[in-house]
């Protein structure tokens, strides 16, 4: 077992390797009544095919990681959930397009609720009725959220960009390809990426440190964990953003515009990084406390609700703007001359750099006391970046820095369009 002491503030954090390659994170909180604990597997919606033990390419139905974390819950001596509620932890999941994550928060009966988390996680058992009875429950789950104006905006805006691609793909995947799911491909796939290699377990709370990695260790030593291997992953490199237009009707009594740019990205450069920097320029240009969105506010060009937010993934980096109303084509306007903007506007002196700049750090340091937010960093787990090595960084950025990252990277700069409009009742 490796293990490494660092120091975060005034939190000791434990990093461990086990031998079988399961990635261990222990971030101790004094005084903190509950303990929140994550296993999140780098494996979610963005990974469509692998290459099997004979080396052969196979094809990952879309949902089939949002179908494992419900599976995994299901066993047949009853739901998990219900064993964590008698050990008094509430326990919950979720699917990304990275990752699927498993956790549960706690005030008591510590040791046995990691082990029931690790346990569950790590013991697979799937058979043709219950994954056909999953099925018809997910279904159900996607049917629900047909109706949301919100997540039609969203996924809509993703296909008019990503045409034909797995980002265009909804996370939980369709009726169609629920079908090609069974208890077969469910092992196949587990048994690719549910590798303790392929995981990163962390605790956060008031800790003993020292008897809690024993605890760990004993379980893995005792599971049915082999010997760690090479994950094999494919995603989809570098696809240019459809610079196209497209519209959905709904009952909704606003019609909801979203525009997405895509975004370059560095080379040999952490995406989390990159992810944060792009976020920072995007305040200073486009935030609440500027003076462009003030006046567009101003002259009701933009409402409250104008948002917009940066996600950068393996072949997939873009920034989403949201808004309302009728004044789609003004709006659009507005955004695209602004966004053009970017690097002369970031090359200006403005105080706004050194007040966001603390605020941002202000932030950082409020979610080190999120335990929920330290447990469930995705950062964290996919590239060993902790929300105080974000605040260092943070701390160390002068504004020619950002500009000089802007140069490059918001060199894309024409937006995609969707709108949800009202549907028409007459």
């Amino acid at each position: 077992m490796k293990k490494n002491w660092l120091r975060t503030g005034q939190d000791p954090v434990v990093f461990l390797t086990l031998q079988n390659g399961l990635t261990v994170n222990l971030i101790n909180k004094p005084g903190y009544k509950q303990t929140v604990a994550s296993l999140t597997v780098k494996f979610g919606s963005l990974t469509s095919t692998y290459k099997d033990r004979k080396g052969k390419t196979k094809t990952i139905p879309a949902g089939t990681a949002h179908f494992l974390e419900h599976k995994l819950f299901d066993k047949p001596e009853g739901d998990v959930l219900i064993k964590m509620a008698d050990l008094g932890a509430d326990g919950n999941a979720f699917t990304s397009n990275q990752v699927t994550c498993y956790y549960l928060a706690t005030h008591e009966n510590l040791r046995e609720n990691i082990e029931l988390l690790l346990d569950f996680v790590q013991t697979p058992v799937f058979s043709e009725e219950s994954v056909k009875r999953e099925r018809g429950i997910i279904e159900e789950e996607i049917a629900s959220y047909q109706d949301d104006p919100d997540s039609r905006l969203y996924q809509g805006m993703l296909k008019t960009a990503y045409p034909n691609s797995q980002l265009a793909k909804d996370i939980a995947g369709d009726a169609f390809s629920l079908q090609k799911i069974s208890s077969e491909v469910l092992y196949d796939v587990y048994h690719n990426y549910y590798r303790p290699d392929n995981m990163v377990l962390t605790v956060v709370g008031d800790l003993n440190q020292d008897q809690l990695c024993q605890w760990i260790q004993s379980n893995q030593q005792a599971g049915v964990l082999t010997k760690a291997r090479k994950i094999s992953v494919d995603f989809a490199n570098g696809r240019p953003v459809q610079v196209r237009q497209d519209e959905e009707k709904l009952n909704v009594s606003l019609e909801r515009i979203a525009w997405l740019g895509g975004l370059e990205m560095r080379p040999n450069r952490c995406l989390a990084e990159q992810e944060l920097l792009a976020e920072f320029v995007l305040e200073l240009v486009f935030g609440e406390q500027t003076d462009w969105y003030q006046s567009c506010y101003q002259e009701g060009v933009l409402g409250d609700d104008f948002d917009f937010e940066v996600s950068m993934m393996p072949g997939y980096a873009y920034v989403m703007f949201f808004s309302s109303g009728p004044r789609a084509e003004e709006q659009e306007k507005v955004i695209q001359t602004r966004l053009n903007l970017v690097e002369q506007i970031l090359s200006e002196d403005s105080t706004d750099f050194s007040l966001l700049k603390r605020s941002l750090i202000g932030e950082k340091i409020q979610q080190q006391d999120q335990l929920t937010s330290l447990a469930l960093d995705e950062d964290l787990a996919l590239y060993g970046l902790s929300l105080f090595d974000k605040m260092n960084l943070l701390n160390q950025l002068e504004q020619r820095d950002l500009a000089d990252y802007a140069r490059v990277t918001f060199k894309r700069s024409q937006l995609a369009q969707f709108i949800v409009k009202k549907q028409d009742n007459g």
